[in-house]
């Protein structure tokens, strides 16, 4: 169950004077803190926690007047020449031995800049979740809340799901002292606990294929969960099969430890409606959106998936979660005048990018992530803030340390992805000229004992194009 909080966390501007002022880019986002420098207010981010932050940052962030220039710089056509040159020379290199494809697309005008094999749909591997924010935050403003219930009547508490897979142990505990007072309200100490997990279908989705619960990648999907299901709080560590059940349980445990009594097994029933009831938030979905993008947590990126079907009044099963997303994206895709060859081989079978059946071309990734940039939808300009800095936070903290990247440190923002053969990068970054672009990378159909030089040779890609020599 999706509530509204009233108050914004925050809103970024930053990108909109941007999209007037592209020259200003850098200048701009570093006082915002899209990019770092010696404007920075925030520090680099540490390693992945178990869920959102607990608040937004205590900072607000501040727009500024644009410095100079005030008309944008006019696109070198011999500099892009010389950009896609220098990228595709990477094609020769051992690793990516001919597989490689990419796209960076100018925010201000939407054309292409670069390119390489940029219409051919390839894996996206966690790319994909940047479609999947997209299609969240054009169904959702963000500051929209799950809401997890507890409802008591006739000696019995009902916990009702509604959505968070964020909820840690301090929220389960402090619903089950607000439904052990409830209780004794209604005069007894003594109940049996339902669980209503209703409110999405989820599931484990069968075209995640090896990368399931099973190897530790994700949770399934439910409509509650403790500490996203992971059972030893490691990422990448064993997962609840029944998140929801396993969250009753631990519920059922806590009123206990308030005091009241719990008979018999946990049954699962409707919430009766309109009966007294008490309740717990989760982080607003902004905040679920920025963590999902910044550690690249599967499983909060198809609850994203889930919540997207839930908007458009579709099926929340895992298969319908991918349809909703693929149909918002093409949407948007339709909205800013991709080709319509370029969304002919798009198949979105996940919210996370797990599986090997998504395909998505890289010119599409580009040309929403140019957009992103340009300032033009506020809806999306979150985004901007929330992927990774190369080499300073996220999933790129550790990245483009070699002598060959090093240019693209603070510079290059980005989505990392991993899977079978492929190794993607896409994000947004400020080119020599101070235009802004969206791009995406893929190497692809190398063996996965390369997967940490074909890592390195997206790095190294990505850094011609903030490279001025």
């Amino acid at each position: 169950m999706v509530a509204r909080v009233s108050e914004r966390v925050w809103r970024a501007t930053a990108m909109v004077l941007c999209a007037a002022v592209p020259g200003s880019f850098y200048l701009l986002g570093d006082l915002t803190d899209a990019f770092p420098g010696v404007l920075t207010l925030e520090t680099s981010q540490e390693g992945p926690g178990t869920g959102p932050a607990a608040q937004a940052e205590d900072w607000e962030r501040v727009s500024a007047g644009a410095p100079s220039p005030a008309v944008a710089p006019s696109p070198d056509p011999e500099a892009a020449a010389d950009l896609e040159q220098r990228m595709s020379a990477h094609a020769e290199d051992p690793v990516v031995a001919g597989g490689l494809a990419f796209s960076v697309t100018d925010a201000e005008t939407g054309e292409t800049i670069a390119a390489r094999d940029a219409d051919t749909a390839r894996i996206p591997a966690s790319t994909l979740k940047l479609l999947t924010a997209a299609a969240v935050l054009r169904v959702y403003d963000g500051d929209e809340v799950l809401t997890t219930r507890a409802v008591a009547t006739e000696g019995t508490i009902t916990l009702q799901g509604g959505g968070d897979m964020t909820l840690t142990d301090a929220d389960l505990r402090d619903l089950a002292g607000q439904a052990a007072a409830l209780a004794r309200e209604q005069g007894t100490e003594q109940v049996t606990v339902n669980l209503d997990d209703n409110y999405l279908t989820g599931g484990r989705n069968p075209a995640w294929g090896n990368n399931g619960p099973s190897g530790g990648w994700v949770t399934p999907t439910a409509t509650l969960a403790l500490d996203e299901g992971w059972l030893d709080g490691e990422q990448y560590g064993p997962k609840s099969t029944d998140p929801a059940g396993d969250a009753a349980l631990r519920f059922s445990e806590l009123l206990g430890e308030e005091g009241i009594e719990v008979d018999g097994e946990i049954t699962a029933a409707d919430a009766p409606a309109d009966a007294p009831s008490v309740e717990v938030h989760s982080e607003p979905l902004s905040q679920i959106v920025r963590h999902t993008l910044q550690i690249s947590d599967n499983t909060t990126a198809e609850l994203l998936a889930h919540l997207v079907a839930d908007a458009r009044g579709e099926e929340t099963t895992p298969e319908g979660a991918a349809a909703a997303v693929e149909a918002e994206i093409r949407d948007l895709a339709a909205e800013l005048g991709v080709p319509d060859e370029d969304l002919d081989a798009l198949d979105i079978r996940d919210g996370s990018g797990l599986s090997r059946q998504n395909r998505v071309p890289p010119a599409l990734l580009a040309a929403v992530l140019g957009e992103t940039a340009s300032g033009d939808v506020p809806t999306l300009e979150q985004l901007l803030f929330d992927v990774p800095i190369a080499g300073l936070s996220g999933t790129l903290a550790d990245r483009f340390d070699a002598d060959s990247a090093r240019d693209a440190d603070g510079l290059v923002r980005g989505k990392t992805g991993y899977l079978g053969g492929a190794a993607t990068l896409a994000g947004v970054v400020a080119l020599p000229d101070g235009r802004a672009a969206g791009y995406s990378i893929v190497v692809h159909g190398f063996d996965g004992a390369d997967a940490a030089a074909a890592r390195a040779a997206v790095d190294e890609i990505a850094a011609e194009m903030v490279r001025t020599d």
